[in-house]
């Protein structure tokens, strides 16, 4: 399943061993005091990713590299290239985080992250960040996960109940599902919902609060209510109906 996410890291490293991108990070070198130290791609990776050095100094070489990636010189490859690999472990967290849910097509993730991470390189703002490979892969999970929550909200209003590999619970996410700041409480959060989501569809908001608030399988929710698989799902289809109306109606 991480086959081809691997292989696109075993690309970049050796694309790193060319001599056309060897050429290209000399130019880079040369014409920043800042790469200065670093006489080859593999020094500069191996000082970027060890647990010594300044991390300031770190963060400048990350963003000497994405000013010449956002430019449109002979450079903005091997810049580009130099960042994918200097951030790969925050890059591979990440995919393992969210390849729950790209199951049935793992390879969908790997571009969601090729395109979205090259958009995120692009729209830095280097006056406005501090902490570059933080900032550039907050982002990126941010906009995936965006991504993700319009997906499924897009299967709810086809009256789906999405499947249970899809709902299944991310607890490293940093985000709740519906968008509330990581420190408020998940039950705090499930009861706000479910109270302003029974005065429109009753008792079945509980259902609809299980299933796509708290993470419920279609199994577990069905379990809590003490109701059958195909009665969770059929009380679930006609909620986001009448749930639907009710916000057309507003």
């Amino acid at each position: 399943m991480r086959a081809l996410w691997q292989s696109l890291h075993t690309n970049l490293m050796q694309s790193t061993e060319t001599l056309s991108l060897q050429h290209r990070y000399r130019s880079v070198r040369q014409s920043s005091g800042v790469l200065r130290p670093f006489p080859d791609p593999q020094t500069l990776l191996d000082h970027l990713h060890g647990d010594g050095g300044n991390p300031d100094q770190k963060n400048r070489v990350l963003a000497t590299l994405v000013t010449v990636a956002q430019g449109n010189g002979p450079n903005r490859d091997c810049a580009t290239v130099l960042l994918w690999l200097a951030l790969w472990p925050g890059l591979d967290a990440l995919y393992r985080r969210l390849l729950r849910h790209f199951l049935p097509n793992p390879e969908d993730l790997v571009s969601e992250i090729a395109d979205r991470f090259a958009t995120g390189i692009d729209r830095l703002d280097l006056h406005r960040v501090h902490r570059i490979a933080a900032t550039l892969i907050r982002n990126l999970e941010r906009d995936i996960r965006r991504a993700l929550r319009v997906r499924w909200t897009e299967s709810v209003l086809r009256d789906e109940m999405p499947a249970d590999e899809v709902l299944a619970g991310d607890q490293q996410a940093h985000f709740s599902s519906s968008g509330f700041l990581p420190f408020v409480d998940v039950d705090a959060e499930a009861a706000f919902i479910g109270a302003l989501l029974e005065k429109w569809i009753g008792n079945d908001a509980q259902l609809v609060v299980a299933v796509a608030i708290t993470g419920a399988t279609q199994n577990e929710a069905a379990l809590r209510l003490g109701i059958s698989h195909d009665a969770a799902r059929k009380r679930y289809q006609r909620a986001i109906r009448r749930l639907r109306l009710r916000i057309e109606e507003i």
